[in-house]
C-alpha cells in the first residue's frame, strides 16, 4: 500500500493535478474552462448485439470520412485537449482507424494519452490496430490504453453481449493484448457493466481477472434517451428490491478498497449512498466541467446521457460554416446555460464513471478527506 502510494507520488504530473485543481474550484467559477479531455466516437457500427445498449440497432448514416474529421479538427479548441478516448459503436470496424488516429494526434499538440475502447470482437482487427497505435503513440511519447468490454465469464458475457462465442473470442483478444504488452508496456483492463443479469456472477469475474493478471472496472448500468437509447431495458436490467443487499455489499467492497492512490474508491463510496441512502451524486464529472464529446456524424454532446448540443457540419444561418465550428457550439452561451442546467437536475442522480479518476485528481479536496474519514 505505501509503496503504490509512493510510486504514485513520483510519477503523478503534480504539475496538472495543481493546475486541475485550480481551474475546478477557483478559475471555473469565473470563466468557462477549456476542454481537456475529449471522447470520439468514430462510428456508431457494432458488431454486438447488448442487451444494456441500442446502439447497433440505429440506422446506418453517412460518417465522416478522414477528410472530413481533418477539417472540423482544425478548430483551435482541440489545441487544449490532453487526454483522448476513442469509442463508438466498435471502433476497430472503421478500416481507417489508423490513420484517423494519425489525424486526431496532428490536431491535439497536447495531446498525453489516447484510450482505445473496444469490445475485443474482432479479434485480428483489434489486435493489429492496437499494435499500430501503440507504434504510434511511441514515437510521439504518447500514454496507449486498450480497455475492453468484458462482462462475465462464459454463457454469462455471451448472454449480456447477445452474440454466441463472445466470451471465447474477448478472450483470446485479451491474451492477444496481454502478449502485445509484453513486446511494449501499455495499460490493458477490462471493463465490465453490471446489471441484474451478471450481479451474481462478478465476483467469478474478478476472480478471472485476477487469475490473468487485468485490471478489471465496473460501470452500474445506466438508462438514457440519449446514445445507448435503453430506457425500455429497464425494468429488465435495473436492480429490483431482492438485489439491494447483495448490491450494496459489493458497492462496499469496491469503496472499501481505500489507498491514496486508488481515486474510484471515492466514487463507489459515493454510488453506494446514492442507491442506499438516496444521496446526491458528489463525485465531481470532467463533462458538466472541461469535456465533450464528437461523434462520427459530426454531432457535439458535452455529455452523451443528455441532448446534443449541435453539430460542427451544420452550417449557420448565413449559409455558411463558423471558422470555429466546434469552439462556436461549445462556448455558445445558450449550450452553456444549458450544461449549468443539467448540473443541477440530471447531474445530481447520475451514475456515469466515465472519467472519474480524472474529475477526483482535480478536485483532490474531497478525495483527501474521504481518506482521512471515510466518508
Amino acid at each position: 500500500m505505501r509503496r503504490s502510494f509512493v510510486n504514485k507520488l513520483f510519477t503523478a504530473r503534480w504539475d496538472v493535478i495543481a493546475r486541475g485543481f485550480y481551474e475546478y474550484n477557483i478559475s471555473g467559477y469565473f470563466r468557462t474552462l477549456a476542454p481537456r479531455q475529449l471522447q470520439i466516437n468514430v462510428t456508431y457500427r457494432c458488431n454486438a448485439r447488448c442487451v444494456m445498449c441500442n446502439i447497433w440497432q440505429q440506422e446506418e448514416h453517412d460518417e465522416m470520412s478522414l477528410e472530413d474529421f481533418s477539417r472540423v479538427l482544425d478548430d483551435s479548441i482541440f489545441h487544449s485537449i490532453e487526454q483522448l478516448t476513442l469509442s463508438g459503436g466498435e471502433p476497430s470496424l472503421r478500416r481507417d482507424l489508423i490513420p484517423l488516429t494519425e489525424v486526431f494526434m496532428d490536431k491535439m499538440p497536447q495531446l498525453g494519452s489516447v484510450t482505445l475502447i473496444t469490445n475485443g470482437l474482432a479479434v485480428g482487427r483489434v489486435l493489429a490496430d492496437s499494435r499500430a497505435m501503440l507504434k504510434l503513440c511511441a514515437e510521439r511519447r504518447i500514454r496507449f490504453n486498450v480497455s475492453v468490454s468484458l462482462d462475465g465469464v462464459g454463457q454469462v458475457h455471451d448472454e449480456m453481449r447477445n452474440v454466441p462465442g463472445a466470451f471465447a473470442r474477448t478472450e483470446q483478444c485479451l491474451m492477444g493484448l496481454k502478449d502485445l504488452q509484453a513486446e511494449q508496456p501499455f495499460w490493458l483492463g477490462a471493463a465490465c457493466v453490471i446489471t441484474r443479469k451478471n450481479l451474481y456472477e462478478l465476483r467469478e469475474l474478478q476472480a478471472w481477472c485476477g487469475e490473468h493478471g487485468i485490471e478489471l472496472g465496473f460501470q452500474l448500468v445506466g438508462f438514457h434517451e440519449t446514445y445507448v437509447s435503453n430506457i425500455e431495458r429497464r425494468s429488465e436490467l435495473d436492480f429490483g428490491e431482492a438485489d439491494r443487499e447483495y448490491l450494496f455489499n459489493f458497492l462496499q467492497e469496491l469503496a472499501a478498497d481505500r489507498y491514496p492512490s486508488n481515486f474510484r474508491s471515492y466514487y463507489w463510496n459515493d454510488m453506494l449512498r446514492m442507491y442506499r441512502d438516496g444521496r446526491r451524486r458528489q463525485t465531481p464529472c470532467p463533462f458538466a466541467l472541461d469535456s465533450f464529446v464528437l461523434d462520427a456524424r459530426g454531432d457535439i454532446y458535452y455529455c452523451l446521457s443528455a441532448r446534443k448540443i449541435g453539430n460542427c457540419l451544420a452550417a449557420n444561418r448565413a449559409g455558411r460554416l463558423p471558422a470555429n465550428p466546434c469552439s462556436a457550439i461549445y462556448y455558445d452561451p445558450e449550450n452553456l446555460a444549458f450544461r449549468e442546467e443539467l448540473t443541477r437536475s440530471a447531474c445530481l442522480h447520475c451514475n456515469s464513471g466515465c472519467f472519474v479518476n480524472v474529475g477526483i485528481k482535480k478536485d483532490l479536496k474531497k478525495y483527501l478527506w474521504f481518506l482521512v474519514t471515510g466518508r
